[in-house]
């Protein structure tokens, strides 16, 4: 009745009946078949027939990595970076053979002409590991994605060489936007993913997967096994497939998920100084540079030097790791620094400083710790003084760090501008410290930030040879003293330093060869990889798994090593392999394994006991345990990162500042604003977009800006378990744009969500779930609702912290009646509460009426 009757063009009775005619009563007149691992080949064989001659069915059937042979996967795998990844033989030998599945296709394929039937491979199935993750129960998981790619184009092209490309092949095992050109210009198709649709913007990438196929003149028909091959060979040194491409295993920070406006930017939870990294990206895409740079310098004194040499866990924990490659975040702060200066500068000096207290503090070391300190604590008007041993401040980067790291303008600005803050300094002083006399000279605060300078060392059992400490030669190199060193040098260590060392080694005169010997491998060395990569781009060699025991005679015995157990620390331990050496011929040997703090001046100042070699601090304000004294950086450390102490001279300065009754804000700022569109993020959440080395300002268009807009929890749930609640049509004033409900109903807690989940949380389990069945909602312990009445009063049955209860609420969201009178002036449970009305109100949909 209804399509005779209506009188909208496309329900015209005629046209829609024979839409309805062109519809195959057929569901698909085409079948993949997938069968476990382990299933014999002629079982496989009798369901193709079946499926071809009994239901005239086009027939593909999918087929697994094993028939690669345990050698080719193994070797493939641990040359990519994959070693981890434990294989069992047993699984190749009980799965179906290569030569077992030719003879299997030949006859199907037959069989299929014969019967003018389609017949193919799917390549390929997941492939299955040892368990040794402890995720999931059972004994083995199972390899799918970027590191099933190059074992299933290998697997195609073997099979399609041994058809002479004549053989169909469906694909699926690690297609992406980025090969998914490549993939079809070999003739492969139809191409299947899925891996990629359960990351964060997998659903929006496959707008730009239809982009890049639209690009192919034409998808050939056939096979081009030239191009196969190509592809096939490619992948096995392709970046794109190794392990080293994600150089991080989780973004997460160690954060508790809220119920509630939960939007977190994962690089300035990271950074120690908790800079607003998507602010100043935003304003250096609107090349807005000296507000992106007043912006940095409100959190951070020194954006020249942590510009260059920053060890930036920003961009660790950076979300485009999720997609492709992190924002490169110090460039573009660097980029600020660089562009936004000298403008900034013209601006600070029409800036009123603040008129000094009578309130004196006194730094002892001008490195990065101390004039973070100074730079704040002057900021807010306290006289400040700087006793340095050195000639000049910067300590470690100013005068051990090589040039080709940090320039010395980079340095020369950022201290620069300290200065015109009104801290004093006092160059060349003795560096045996006193607090009593410093004390008894009028300084009321005292904050510690003396560098780890003394060496480690390591003994040998026999050395009669020319053995430098790194520090010493950095500084020596660093100051263009004349160095020999001669034609062979060996650094050992595996940290910046080593990098540093071996890389400033090499351009020394007479030096021809430079090693870095490390006892552990590259994947556990605790120097960052772009400065690894920088040596070996400079000819250093890196030699692994050594350890030394002898310098002589121009000679280096060094023992060698294999990996252990794994520490406390993650890194994987070594044990001695006995009786197996192997020596260099070396001229100087260059120890980089390490610093440690001075423990005699800090004893000698009550800081430390006899024995100790921690200083026992309050841990909220590094003040010690002698009143108004504080201590940071290596001091309280031991070796640390720039942006490390940069937050310890922080930390104490604002603890000192609160003592004072201070705030801290002495210089107007200028009025500029971060202007975000949700619209314009959504057009780049599915994106993979290549890291833009040379245009910065395209760059900074990759910011994902998660502090703004996040939702990974339900672009990345299969069951769109997870559901937005616009804030916009709240009663409730929320920071966040949206906020997330789960839905039990929905989910199989397959923990996608908290893989992708920014915080050590699970929004499956965190968020306000709503249920749909009492026996769920008893089922779970998840802090959420289910409703009771709708007819006469609206009724929740409602979980909060464990506990238990029923709710009415009028027809305005007032509460009518409450079973948790003693949380009744709890703020976060009448959010919670509150919550659940207004959801029920704006998405009844989601409810199951009583």
């Amino acid at each position: 009745g209804f399509v005779k009757n209506s009188n909208r063009p496309l329900f015209k009775a005629g046209n829609f009946l024979n839409l309805i005619n062109n519809i195959s009563p057929n569901i698909s007149n085409s079948v993949t078949l997938s069968t476990m691992h382990g299933c014999p080949p002629d079982e496989i064989e009798r369901i193709v027939t079946y499926l071809v001659t009994e239901k005239n069915l086009h027939t593909y059937v999918k087929l697994n990595p094993t028939l690669l042979g345990y050698n080719f996967v193994n070797e493939t795998l641990n040359t990519l970076g994959y070693d981890y990844i434990e294989l069992n033989p047993e699984s190749f030998n009980n799965d179906l053979q290569f030569s077992d599945a030719v003879a299997m296709i030949k006859r199907l394929k037959s069989l299929a002409d014969e019967k003018d039937r389609s017949f193919g491979v799917k390549l390929s199935n997941t492939l299955g590991v040892a368990n040794n993750k402890k995720v999931l129960p059972d004994k083995e998981m199972y390899l799918s994605g970027r590191s099933l790619f190059p074992l299933t184009i290998n697997l195609a092209y073997k099979l399609a060489s041994e058809f002479n490309g004549e053989l169909d092949i469906s694909f699926s095992g690690g297609a992406v936007a980025a090969n998914i050109k490549e993939i079809l210009n070999t003739g492969i198709q139809p191409v299947t993913m899925v891996t990629d649709l359960l990351k964060p913007g997998g659903y929006f990438r496959f707008k730009q997967i239809a982009d890049k196929t639209s690009e192919l003149d034409h998808i050939s028909e056939s096979l081009n096994l030239e191009a196969l091959k190509e592809l096939a060979d490619n992948s096995l040194n392709d970046l794109e497939y190794k392990k080293d491409k994600r150089e991080v295993e989780s973004i997460k920070v160690p954060v508790s998920l809220t119920k509630f406006d939960c939007y977190i930017a994962p690089c300035r939870q990271a950074c120690p100084i908790h800079q607003d990294v998507a602010g100043y990206i935003k304003l250096v895409e609107e090349k807005k540079y000296v507000e992106a740079l007043e912006l940095i310098y409100s959190e951070n004194p020194l954006p020249h030097i942590t510009g260059y040499i920053c060890d930036h866990q920003c961009q660790v924990h950076c979300t485009r790791w999720d997609y492709d490659e992190p924002v490169l975040i110090r460039e573009l702060k660097k980029e600020a620094a660089l562009k936004g200066y000298d403008d900034y500068v013209k601006i600070f000096e029409t800036y009123k400083l603040p008129e000094l207290q009578d309130t004196r503090a006194a730094i002892i070391g001008a490195g990065p710790s101390g004039l973070s300190a100074a730079y704040f604590l002057v900021k807010a008007g306290i006289d400040v003084t700087v006793f340095e041993k050195e000639k000049s401040a910067g300590g470690i980067v100013n005068n051990v760090l090589p040039k080709f790291r940090l320039p010395q303008d980079a340095i020369d600005k950022d201290i620069e501008l300290i200065k015109k803050l009104g801290v004093k300094f006092k160059f060349g002083v003795d560096d045996n410290f006193a607090i009593d006399t410093l004390k008894n000279s009028g300084y009321e605060y005292i904050y510690i930030s003396i560098g780890a300078e003394k060496p480690n060392t390591f003994e040998l059992e026999e050395e009669d040879e020319k053995i430098l400490n790194a520090i010493e030669f950095l500084r020596r190199f660093r100051n263009n003293e004349k160095i020999k060193l001669g034609k062979n040098v060996a650094v050992i260590g595996g940290g910046n330093s080593a990098m540093d060392g071996a890389r400033a080694a090499k351009r020394i005169g007479g030096v021809e060869n430079v090693f870095i010997i490390y006892r552990r491998t590259k994947k556990y060395m605790p120097a960052d990889l772009e400065e690894f990569d920088e040596a070996i781009s400079e000819g250093v060699i890196f030699r692994e798994l050594l350890s030394p025991v002898k310098f002589n005679d121009g000679n280096l015995t060094l023992q060698k090593m294999k990996l252990s157990d794994f520490g406390s620390d993650g890194r994987r331990k070594v044990i001695t392999l006995e009786n197996e050496y192997e020596t260099l011929q070396i001229d100087t040997l260059i120890s980089a394994i390490g610093e440690q703090v001075d423990f005699n001046i800090l004893r000698k100042n009550n800081l430390l006991n006899e024995g100790d070699s921690k200083i026992h601090t309050n841990e909220s304000t590094n003040e010690t345990n002698i009143k108004n004294v504080f201590i940071g950086g290596d001091a309280l450390r031991g070796p640390s990162t720039v942006v490390e102490a940069i937050a310890d001279g922080r930390k104490a300065a604002e603890a000192i500042l609160e003592k004072e009754n201070l705030n801290g804000k002495l210089l107007q700022q200028s009025e500029y604003r971060v202007n975000r569109n949700e619209s314009d993020l959504n057009k780049i959440k599915g994106l993979t977009i290549p890291v833009q080395k040379d245009d910065l300002t395209a760059e900074s268009t990759r910011c994902l800006h998660c502090d703004f807009i996040c939702n990974k929890c339900v672009e990345v749930c299969p069951n769109r378990a997870n559901v937005l609640i616009d804030s916009k049509v709240l009663s409730i004033q929320y920071k966040d744009i949206y906020q997330v409900l789960h839905i039990d109903g929905l989910c199989n807690e397959c923990g996608n969500c908290e893989t992708f989940c920014p915080y050590e949380g699970s929004p499956y389990f965190d968020k306000p779930t709503l249920f749909w069945s009492d026996q769920d909602f008893s089922n779970s312990s998840n802090d959420g609702f289910i409703l009771v009445s709708s007819s006469e009063t609206i009724s929740f049955k409602i979980r909060y912290n464990s506990q238990e209860g029923t709710i009415t609420y009028n027809e305005d969201g007032s509460i009518y009646s409450s079973s948790f009178k003693e949380l009744s002036s709890s703020v976060e449970f009448i959010s919670f509460i509150k919550f659940i009305f207004e959801v029920y109100n704006n998405y009844s949909y989601l409810f199951v009426k009583t």
